[in-house]
């Protein structure tokens, strides 16, 4: 997959482009990638133009935190079949880009759009006052043919990112899962520690520092399970600051995999949270944190063996 950022000068030709934040990457965005994809099989590029950051962070001058990442974005995308995503700069200038010069010089002219696919409430260009209705007029004259998916609804209520964000912030993992189209991960190079797991607790880990922008589920010991070259581990991942462990804190993941005994740091990893288990905890000793460690790891195991 051809990723571009960092730049507006790009130029292609017979695209099928979709258009939008795509943060969570949930079943409702499965439905424009599956269109995409449809019309890749016909002979065009499939194209997703996003943006280097969310646009309310820039325009409500707020840091917004993302559910995924810029690398776990484009590797999940990658993973679709997408053949060129594009983060273009949101710049002050851009914001201000009327809806009508965006779709002409940027899709049409740029992009080399032949197809576009959006969701019903999309919104794009100055205030956004881009949206369907726009679109529906601009194809009547020019030469791009638009698809509007409709929004899902699982369980009563429309499957969205602002849902997700608010699910995971409740820590309710398995609900927010259910509409994702894969669960929730963590993707990122194993890093070194402080060696504790295996050479005092008995237990070796894998120690990942996940970007300050990313939305993580509340502090807590979840079941997970582990991609690592392809191959997939099940194990017990810890989210938060090892309260119990002396020194500097910092936010963190350190996943046990079980039965796994491969030396990968500076690896990438994939961690998806599966189940949550007991909130992240300090306790008397190191002896007791191993104790506990170990029936988290036997709790996994059983979950894992009931469940898949």
């Amino acid at each position: 997959m051809e990723y571009i950022h960092d730049t507006e000068k790009f130029q292609f030709h017979n695209t099928v482009v979709a258009l939008g934040k795509f943060d969570g990457m949930h079943k409702g965005h499965q439905l424009i990638f599956d269109k995409l994809i449809q019309y890749k099989k016909e002979g065009c590029k499939a194209a997703v133009f996003s943006f280097d950051r969310p646009p309310m962070n820039m325009l409500k001058h707020k840091d917004v935190s993302v559910i995924y990442t810029h690398v776990e974005k484009t590797k999940l995308l990658s993973e679709r079949g997408i053949d060129i995503y594009i983060e273009h700069p949101f710049t002050e200038a851009f914001s201000r880009l009327q809806p009508e010069d965006f779709v002409k010089e940027i899709l049409l002219k740029k992009m080399g759009m032949k197809i576009l696919v959006v969701g019903d409430d999309c919104g794009f260009g100055y205030k956004r006052r881009g949206n369907v209705e726009l679109l529906k007029q601009m194809e009547k004259d020019h030469d791009f043919r638009l698809i509007v998916i409709p929004k899902l609804e699982l369980n009563g209520a429309i499957v969205s990112s602002t849902r997700i964000r608010s699910l995971l912030k409740e820590g309710k993992i398995e609900e927010a899962n259910a509409l994702m189209d894969t669960p929730f991960m963590i993707y990122g190079p194993v890093v070194h520690g402080n060696h504790l797991g295996k050479e005092v607790l008995g237990i070796p880990t894998a120690n990942q520092v996940p970007d300050s922008e990313k939305l993580l589920p509340p502090n807590g010991v979840y079941v997970s399970r582990i991609y690592y070259k392809g191959r997939q581990y099940y194990g017990i991942s810890n989210i938060g600051t090892k309260p119990t462990i002396e020194g500097k804190k910092h936010m963190g993941v350190e996943t046990y995999i079980l039965d796994f005994h491969k030396d990968i740091y500076h690896k990438e990893i994939r961690v998806e949270l599966l189940h949550y288990k007991r909130p992240e905890m300090k306790f008397e000793s190191l002896d007791a944190l191993s104790r506990q460690m170990h029936k988290d790891a036997d709790f996994a195991r059983k979950y894992v063996e009931k469940n898949f």
